[in-house]
């Protein structure tokens, strides 16, 4: 739907981890960019190494800042957000509002463009793993918020994020996708991401912090797979059908925390082991996700297969990338 080569892409949030890879991209496929991202977490250099792409220092929460980043733009890519377990804890107000008001400001702004929006698995709330979580499920608000710790908060500010999407699609091109667990090179573990967290504290002699048992698990998901599935989705025009336009992106292999912590060590060559701490003496007043497991067949129905990598293969692929020292390696 947007395919032609010399389609302006707007990219909220594009000097983040997962942005800047879907920068990159596209600007391979040959695409101008226009990213507009405050750079409370994201790299400048992410985007101005980028031949081809322009930065715009401003914030979603200015809706004018948007229209003028918008302005002749051909897609929009909505990443913009407060990013990591620890910096959404501690600025939940923050992280509902970009979620809700700026996602309101983007579809308000942006003119009749395809908008993606990038939501989270964090919409399904604090599921236990013991059922596939599928698109086309029913989520009430109380689902999130409770995921949240009873105020609005990351969680709740996504879901708003999708209901917004639901009522824009009715006169404009959205789709939504969520997100599983995104990992590997280039993301920083000082927002509370885990592998990063972890690679940091192993090369630092450290002992790993794992919070509660270490029994909970996650589908760890490439970063490097998941923006060509997305932007797969955005150049596919079934995938913006009304009874399609929301989709899982991920792996669906889970991986105990403590397994990963054990992953991490083997690659790093550490013998610091690993601690455990009680989830509610970091996160009081929360509670953990057991387990998380998508549902792909929409996503397979729509853009084919997909042979995820493990999350051996993950860490492994961590861990060359910040022995070679790449650029935003750590």
């Amino acid at each position: 739907m947007w395919s032609t080569p010399s389609t302006p892409v707007l990219v909220t949030g594009g000097a983040g981890f997962i942005g800047s890879r879907l920068v990159r991209l596209l600007a391979a496929a040959g695409h101008p960019i226009r990213v507009l991202d405050d750079l409370t977490t994201g790299r400048p250099e992410s985007v101005t190494s980028v031949a081809g792409a322009t930065l715009v220092r401003g914030s979603v929460l200015d809706a004018d800042a948007v229209a003028e980043a918008a302005r002749g733009t051909g897609l929009v890519l909505h990443l913009a957000g407060v990013v990591g377990m620890r910096l959404a804890a501690q600025q939940a107000d923050l992280a509902h509002a970009v979620g809700h008001r700026g996602t309101a400001n983007v579809l308000a702004r942006t003119g009749d463009a395809p908008v993606v929006l990038v939501s989270s698995s964090a919409v399904y709330g604090l599921s236990d793993g013991s059922a596939e979580l599928r698109e086309e499920q029913a989520v009430d608000r109380s689902v999130p918020l409770a995921y949240d710790g009873g105020s609005p908060g990351y969680a709740t500010g996504k879901w708003e994020m999708e209901r917004l999407g639901r009522e824009a699609a009715r006169h404009r091109p959205v789709l939504t996708v969520r997100p599983f667990n995104v990992v590997g090179p280039g993301q920083r573990g000082r927002y509370g991401m885990v592998v990063p967290t972890f690679f940091r504290q192993a090369e630092s002699g450290e002992p790993l912090t794992v919070h509660g048992d270490g029994s909970q698990r996650r589908c760890f998901t490439d970063i490097d797979q998941f923006a060509r599935r997305l932007l797969d989705l955005a150049a596919t025009e079934a995938a913006w059908r009304p009874d399609a336009r929301v989709f899982n992106i991920g792996s669906r292999t889970e991986t105990a925390i403590a397994d990963l912590a054990r992953l991490v060590l083997d690659a790093t060559g550490s013998t610091a082991g690993s601690v455990h701490v009680p989830y509610e003496s970091v996160f009081p007043g929360r509670t953990d996700v057991t387990g998380r497991v998508p549902c792909l067949d929409r996503l397979t129905a729509a853009v084919g297969e997909t042979d995820w990598l493990s999350a051996a293969a993950l860490v492994r692929k961590t861990a060359r990338a910040r022995r070679a020292g790449t650029p935003a390696a750590r």
